[in-house]
């Protein structure tokens, strides 16, 4: 449920299987966002299928989670963005994506080279890309009884620059 009186949005964390997919599907409501409970930051829509914009951040950090992960299984996670025609700041930011299983998991990190190539773009499109690699995370086969919930991110707080205009339409886990 998120909170318009906090500077931060928290999930509802609602998702749904996309069976042609074969994917589990975050919409922005079910993801969470630093100062997403600000509109003048984002805004993140209750509709599905409306993208959730980004107005201006210096800290970019967006995070989901999934708690449906089997041990000894594999899973593939990414976002949906496109971007406005007047986006800004993303030259040079080095846009980062992570996962780790649990809370005391190991953090696994991809830097999304492909940002850069799709800023321009209006049509959504998968990060990581091809060019990116797949992101991939493993759940121990041993990890019975243990905390095997998925969580993962989109981060750029490195640069302290300003930026605007991305669209997250999604965020995807599926199983390899």
């Amino acid at each position: 449920m998120s909170s318009q009186k906090r500077s931060h949005y928290k999930a509802d964390s609602k998702m749904e299987l996309d069976t042609n997919r074969k994917a589990w599907i975050l919409q922005p409501s079910g993801l969470n966002f630093v100062w997403g409970g600000d509109s003048r930051y984002w805004v993140i829509p209750n509709e599905p299928g409306v993208p959730a914009e980004l107005k201006m951040v210096s800290w970019l950090e967006v995070t989901g989670s999934f708690e449906r992960t089997e041990p000894g299984k594999t899973y593939k996670i990414g976002f949906k963005i496109s971007f406005k025609p007047d986006a800004t700041g993303w030259d040079r930011a080095p846009l980062v994506m992570s996962a780790k299983i649990g809370w005391k998991g190991k953090t696994v990190w991809k830097k999304i080279k492909s940002v850069n190539q799709n800023k321009r773009g209006s049509e959504p499109v998968n990060i990581p890309d091809e060019t990116d690699g797949r992101f991939e995370i493993s759940v121990s086969p041993t990890a019975d009884n243990q905390d095997t919930k998925l969580q993962f991110g989109l981060y750029e707080v490195w640069t302290g620059r300003w930026k605007t205009g991305l669209l997250i339409h999604e965020a995807f886990v599926q199983e390899v």
